[in-house]
This record gives C-alpha cells, sequence and structure tokens, in this order.
C-alpha cells in the first residue's frame, strides 16, 4: 500500500498542487541514481510513493508532523549523488525535494560565515564567497553537491583540510527539523547575534547531528546552516576565467595559469614511506593549503560515461608506485614576501626527504588544470548514467597505519585488474589529511567498471565484498569508512558485520536513532535501523 487518495490531498495541501507529484516518469528517476545498479543488479529499489517540493522551513515541519499522524516513511533529498540518498525501506515512503530552498541567506565578511538552505551548492557559494575574498573548501565529490548535505548530513573528509577544516568541523550553527516535526537550533542559529557558533550552553550536539560521517537524510532535515569560511588569497576572484577549445566538453575547461598569490607543485620521493613523512611535515607545519599524497587527479574527463570508459580502456594507465609516493603541495600567501617563504620552506622538507620534481607532473598547463580541481572540484565528469566507479575509500587512521594498509587492498585488486574486469586502480587513489595529519589520514581509492558488463559488475560486486568483510585481510581497516558513508544496512549489513568488534557502536546508533524518531518515520537507511533482518544477503 503506497498513498491514499486522502493522504495525497492532505500533502498536496501543504506544498500546493505544483509542487506534489506521483507521475511514474519522475518517480523513477530516482532509481537512476549512482550506484544503484551496483547495490540492486536491476537498477531499482522502492521508487517514492510521492515526490514533494516544500518551499520553506513551515511546510517541511507540516509534512513530518503528517507523516508523524499516519505512518508514512519521509527522506529529504538536496543534490542527490548516491543511491543512499534516494533509497526508501518502505514503498510507503515520500521524498522530500528541496530544491526550492536554494537561497544563500547572508555572507558575514567580518565574522567569515554563510549562511544556507539545502540547494545550495558549494559552486554557488565558492563563487559569492570569492567575491568578497572567502574560500569555502573544496569537496571531493564535485562542486554541484549541497553545502548542507556535505556539512550535517553526509562524510565529508577532503584535501583542503589543511586549511579548512572537513565541512563538518566548519557547522556553526544549523535550523533543525527533528523526526517529529519540532525544531532544534544548533548553537547560535536564530539568536540575534548572529550565526557564529555551532554550539551553545552545554554539551555539543554536532556529534549527534552527523554521528561519524552523517545520517543521510536519516535524522530529521537541516532547513538553514551557517558554515565557517576561509580567507581567499588570489587577486581574481574564485570565477577565475576557464577556457576549452571549441567542440571540448565542459569538463575540459581549464585555466591558463595558477592564479596570483598561490602556487602548485607536484613533489615525488623516492617511496612512499618518504612521501608520507614530507607530507606529515608540511602538514603539521602549516606550511600549504593542500597536501594531497597519491592524488594526482585533474579532473578531466569524458563527457559522459561510454566516453569516459572508453577512455580510460585506451589510455595507458600511470604508474601506481610512481603515483603513491608523489604529492601536489599548495601553498598561499598574504602578500609575495610569505609566498616565497612558504614555497622555500616545502621545498627544504621535499629535500630533507630525498624528493626532487618530475617534469611529467609539473607541466604549468597541468599544475593549473590540477589547481583548479583539487582548489574548487572543477573539471568533474558529467555521469548522467549513473552507475560508473566503485568508491573503496580505507580506512582512517595514522600515516604508519595507511602504509600497511595500501598494499594489502591493491594485492586484493590484482586478480580483478589483471583479468580486466576493474579498470585504473590509481584514478582515484588518495590520502585525505585528518585535520592537519596531527590524526593522520583517510586512504581513498576509486576503481572504474562497467555496470552494462555482468562480468565487470560481478567483479565489483566481489571487490567490495572482500574490502568490507570483517573477515577479510583487512580485519579491522574497513568499518570506520563504510560504516556511515555510502551503504544501505539491510543491503550491506555493515553495522551487523562490525558493530560487535567496536564495542557493540551499533547499539548506541540505534538508541540515538529510536529517541530521535520515536515513531520511525524517517528513513534511516543510511545510518542505522531500527532493528536488523533475521537473514544476512550475501551479494551486495
Amino acid at each position: 500500500m503506497k498513498l491514499s487518495k486522502e493522504e495525497y490531498k492532505a500533502l498536496e495541501d501543504i506544498v500546493g498542487p505544483e509542487y506534489i507529484t506521483q507521475e511514474p516518469v519522475i518517480m523513477e528517476t530516482y532509481n537512476q541514481i549512482w550506484g544503484n545498479k551496483l547495490a540492486f543488479g536491476d537498477k531499482r529499489h522502492n521508487p517514492p510513493a510521492a515526490v514533494l517540493l516544500p518551499a520553506n522551513t513551515e511546510e517541511v515541519q507540516a509534512i513530518v508532523r503528517y507523516c508523524n499522524k499516519t505512518g508514512i516513511l519521509f527522506k529529504a533529498s538536496a543534490r542527490a549523488f548516491e543511491y543512499v540518498a534516494t533509497y526508501l525501506a518502505k514503498e510507503r515512503g515520500i521524498l522530500l525535494e528541496l530544491k526550492r530552498m536554494n537561497k544563500i541567506l547572508e555572507i558575514d565578511v567580518k565574522n567569515m560565515h554563510a549562511v544556507v538552505e539545502p540547494f545550495v551548492t558549494v559552486w554557488e557559494l565558492q563563487n559569492a564567497a570569492g567575491k568578497v575574498g572567502l574560500y569555502t573548501g573544496k569537496p571531493g565529490v564535485g562542486y554541484t553537491a549541497s553545502v548542507i548535505s556535505l556539512a550535517c548530513c553526509h562524510q565529508e573528509m577532503t584535501i583542503s583540510q589543511l586549511y579548512t577544516s572537513g565541512y563538518g568541523r566548519n557547522v556553526l550553527g544549523c535550523e533543525w527539523v527533528l523526526p517529529t516535526g519540532e525544531i532544534l537550533n544548533l548553537g547560535t542559529a536564530g539568536r540575534e547575534e548572529g550565526w557564529f557558533s555551532g554550539d551553545g550552553p552545554g554539551f555539543s550536539l554536532r556529534g549527534i547531528l552527523r554521528g561519524r560521517a552523517g545520517a543521510n537524510g536519516g535524522n530529521g532535515v537541516i532547513t538553514k546552516c551557517s558554515v565557517k569560511l576561509y580567507p581567499w588569497y588570489a587577486n581574481t576572484p574564485i570565477t577565475y576565467e576557464m577556457k576549452r577549445q571549441p567542440g571540448e566538453c565542459i569538463s575540459a575547461a581549464m585555466l591558463e595559469k595558477v592564479p596570483d598569490n598561490y602556487h602548485a607543485v607536484v613533489l615525488t620521493f623516492p617511496n612512499t614511506e618518504k612521501m608520507m613523512k614530507a607530507s606529515t611535515e608540511i602538514g603539521q607545519a602549516e606550511l600549504a593549503c593542500i597536501v594531497a599524497p597519491a592524488y594526482l587527479a585533474t579532473g578531466f574527463m569524458g563527457e559522459g560515461n561510454d566516453e569516459q570508459w572508453a577512455m580510460m580502456q585506451q589510455e595507458k594507465p600511470q604508474d601506481p608506485t610512481k603515483v603513491g609516493r608523489s604529492v601536489p603541495v599548495f601553498v598561499n600567501g598574504h602578500s609575495t614576501r610569505e609566498l616565497e617563504y612558504r614555497k622555500k620552506a616545502v621545498m627544504a622538507v621535499m629535500k630533507k626527504w630525498d624528493g626532487y620534481l618530475d617534469p611529467e607532473y609539473n607541466d604549468p598547463k597541468e599544475l593549473a588544470h590540477r589547481f583548479q580541481y583539487q582548489i574548487w572540484s572543477v573539471g568533474t565528469a558529467l555521469r548522467g548514467t549513473g552507475d560508473f566507479m566503485v568508491s573503496i575509500q580505507g580506512a582512517d587512521g595514522s600515516t604508519e597505519m595507511q602504509l600497511n594498509y595500501r598494499p594489502a587492498e591493491f594485492d586484493a585488486f590484482k586478480p580483478f585488474s589483471s583479468r580486466g574486469e576493474i579498470v585504473q586502480p590509481n584514478m582515484g587513489m588518495s590520502y585525505r589529511p585528518m585535520e592537519h595529519y596531527s590524526l593522520g589520514s583517510s586512504g581513498g581509492i576509486a576503481t572504474g567498471y562497467d555496470p552494462w558488463d555482468p562480468e565487470s559488475l560481478a567483479a565489483a560486486r566481489e571487490y567490495m565484498n572482500l574490502v568490507y568483510d570483517s573477515n577479510s585481510p583487512f580485519k579491522r581497516f574497513s568499518y570506520t569508512n563504510r560504516g556511515a558513508m555510502m551503504q544501505v544496512e539491510d543491503i550491506e549489513h555493515i553495522h551487523e558485520r562490525w558493530g560487535p568488534l567496536y564495542e557493540h557502536c551499533d547499539v548506541w546508533l540505534q538508541k540515538v536513532r529510536n529517541m530521535l524518531d520515536p515513531n520511525r518515520v524517517a528513513d534511516w537507511s543510511g545510518y542505522i535501523p531500527p532493528q536488523y533482518t533475521k537473514e544476512k544477503k550475501t551479494e551486495t
């Protein structure tokens, strides 16, 4: 049973007839999200029973309260990226598409923060903030991502953390519609003095808001959020002109040079251990705004999935051993003098650890393209057809742990790569800093597969199962990532497998879930279920 006519009419009365639909073509659109075919095989999960477009907090509250009254499941969505963003555990569930809530409400230049609504993208905030000399940070998932989703609802650690910290650390107050329909203002949200702090008297609730890496829409709806901003040092705004040749796809647009007051370089070392030691030293000395070990992506990809897959099969893969011991380093400065000091200090660290500047990675044109991608996320592919890459991000931890973990991951990958079922394991490999490396780093790897090739799809599933199996060679390394990122517990059973090994942390997650949502009307698929299914599924 989905929605009755009476229920649909009641929801229609809240948002208006133009902003609710059950049209099959629209409902099925929400089954065309990245990762669906990998997770569900036939690229289908429960489509929503209706999609609503609320205009403001009051309408969101009214919808949520009606769901509590009738038992309808709900989930909010803004700039949905993965299947977890639109998956609904029941047919009797609705999606709140927040695209009408799309305003930058304030940019406070003096106090360096911005207040935004859910559908504001990173690019929109970057563009607006850059015009007044401010910067918000580079997300790993691309510049079309929702600022609020990154800050409040989903894991977002990225390479700009040395300078901007992680998005989750930058929450300076938010307006939160709980699963009961009540409003909770975190920090100084709604106060006359402004949205300048994510905390208030007493203990912080930001940990409850995000867990380790976000509830993925399960714990209600964040309708407004203030995020911290940082100085933008270039003399030009962030809308620095990018150019492409006639006939080239949008993702081929490039900067012609690195902006003034910034400097980009790629350092290469004799081995990965020395590369990581040098990266840690540069990070902890706070010499650079970005230190991205093994992250040599420039963002250039084909116009679509078919074009990109063809490119990947034709191109000669990079040497993963060389990639794994190279690190892009970007420095900035208030003045030419400060910039020159930072550049010299970085070079001194490079020499200390026997590094050098490899001409292959330090072509000025490539450095400019790498800069635009790693600073702004500009240049990502247009993946209109959904499944294409499987992200196998490793665990968080110390440099030493990462150095032990990554070789094991590549060894596990070799059989799949040798058969040609999954390609280019180096394309998305990186170590992302945890703070300024004082907390270590987070290892990441993205591999390509063809969702329309049964053998490639099966191999991708097999590889994912291996990496996230609690009895695999990776042992404890995987849970801290996959346990709160892209997952549907009823399919992947991440918490059920790993929670008992981590002092039953899944039990505490369930306590939080049941406290916030006593009537169980929010869809917590991407966080923690109210209870486990009796039978585990063996296929991802």
